[in-house]
């Protein structure tokens, strides 16, 4: 059993997995992610400030909505976020798509690096030692 300190709260309890927070945390979370929801729904052109002040929930709980892929606001909208490898503007997630498709492509690159090509040569083949009696 993995007790643990809720981040949220600083009560304990039973850690299952997923973020340090006691379920009554979670469920408060989950409710201001759904207000915050709600409210770009009805007002896309809002910036962080006015979603903020009209949720009650901090800029920075938003940023992490918006970071985990959570929440994605509309390209006309105030609200953005910078790519974490290039700077760019983005409206969700921690990298643009340019700097996806380029990481990607060095995981690629990366992974025929490590799989070494198949040979049926005979100096490839596994060689045993004779004992000498």
């Amino acid at each position: 059993m993995d007790v643990r300190v809720c981040r949220g709260c600083k009560k304990m309890f039973q850690y299952i997995a997923g973020p340090t927070l006691c379920p009554n945390c979670k469920q408060k979370e989950e409710n201001m992610f759904q207000a915050v929801k709600d409210y770009l729904m009805d007002n896309p052109g809002a910036n962080m400030y006015q979603v903020s002040q009209a949720t009650k929930v901090s800029a920075q709980l938003i940023e992490k909505f918006l970071r985990e892929g959570r929440l994605q606001v509309s390209p006309d909208s105030p609200i953005a976020l910078s790519c974490e490898k290039c700077g760019r503007k983005i409206s969700t997630g921690k990298l643009c798509s340019e700097c996806k498709k380029e990481i990607n492509e060095t995981l690629v690159d990366m992974k025929r690096g490590l799989v070494k090509p198949k040979t049926d040569d005979a100096s490839a083949r596994m060689r045993y030692l004779k004992d000498k009696l």
